[in-house]
């Protein structure tokens, strides 16, 4: 491609420095690249998406309406090109999928587009459990685009058409266990936080139960039993993030109840 496309690479990270390093330079096609940093990031990551010519914003993603959702609106609100793709630091583009995307923008026939996505679980891809024939709506015209406030697991809603593009990321969002459970538990309390924003409650039928139902979906039903061990694990680290989930929420709940004064029951407004 000899010219930059008119578009945007949205971009949230935290301790990537090494994954932009292999990233950015990929994205030259596009004509900018907007990098959200998590203040709480303890390497060179602005750095380096600075060195790369990225436009870089530092932002804290913890706090009071804060999460995923609320990061990628702000990212989204300083995109300057009609068009935007979504890209994770742990995702890349496979072969093809940037003169798809070229192609894609010139036709202007969709507001929107998904993209097939093939995750890699300790250095191989996932072929059930689920997760086949997975496919993400990454690509979108800014005007017609908005984030949900979802604090993980965010969606981007588009108002107009949404096609299917012939292109795939290659998400490797976790390449070693201790990965793995690092985002185990840091999507199990935003997912927690998730029910507490919706009003949602949690009880003992919820932690004993939903957790072993994931499994045996995952597992049987969606046939990660053919992915092997790989397979096993996937499936038994989710059932573990249901539980933790359900169990955070019953117990903020008990908390919250065992707190509250005497003669009221916890949300009531106070007695006068």
């Amino acid at each position: 491609m000899s010219a930059a496309l008119p578009l945007s690479v949205l971009l949230l990270a935290r301790d990537e420095a090494p994954a932009l390093r292999a990233l950015l330079p990929a994205l030259a096609f596009a004509a900018e690249v907007v990098v959200i940093v998590d203040a709480a990031t303890r390497d060179d990551t602005a750095a380096v998406a600075t060195a790369a010519g990225a436009q870089v914003h530092v932002r804290a993603l913890a706090g009071a309406g804060g999460g995923f959702g609320p990061q990628r609106r702000f990212a989204l609100e300083r995109c300057t090109q009609p068009w935007v793709l979504w890209i994770d630091a742990d995702e890349r583009l496979a072969p093809g999928a940037a003169t798809a995307i070229a192609a894609a923008i010139a036709r202007g026939d969709a507001d929107g587009w998904t993209l097939a996505r093939r995750t890699w679980f300790l250095g191989r891809p996932v072929r059930f459990c689920g997760w086949q024939g997975e496919r993400v709506l990454r690509l979108f015209r800014r005007d017609h685009a908005a984030f949900d406030d979802a604090p993980v697991h965010e969606r981007v809603r588009v108002t107009g058409r949404v096609a299917a593009l012939d292109a795939t990321l290659e998400h490797d969002s976790y390449p070693t266990w201790d990965a793995a459970v690092a985002k185990l538990l840091q999507y199990s309390a935003a997912n927690a936080v998730g029910l507490a924003r919706a009003g949602r409650r949690a009880s003992l039928v919820d932690v004993a139960l939903r957790p072993p139902l994931r499994f045996v979906r995952m597992y049987v039903l969606q046939l990660g039993v053919l992915d092997g061990a790989r397979g096993l694990l996937v499936c038994a680290l989710a059932a573990t993030q249901v539980f933790l989930k359900y169990a955070a929420r019953w117990a903020a709940e008990r908390d919250r109840a065992e707190r509250a004064p005497a003669g009221r029951t916890p949300g009531d407004p106070a007695r006068r």
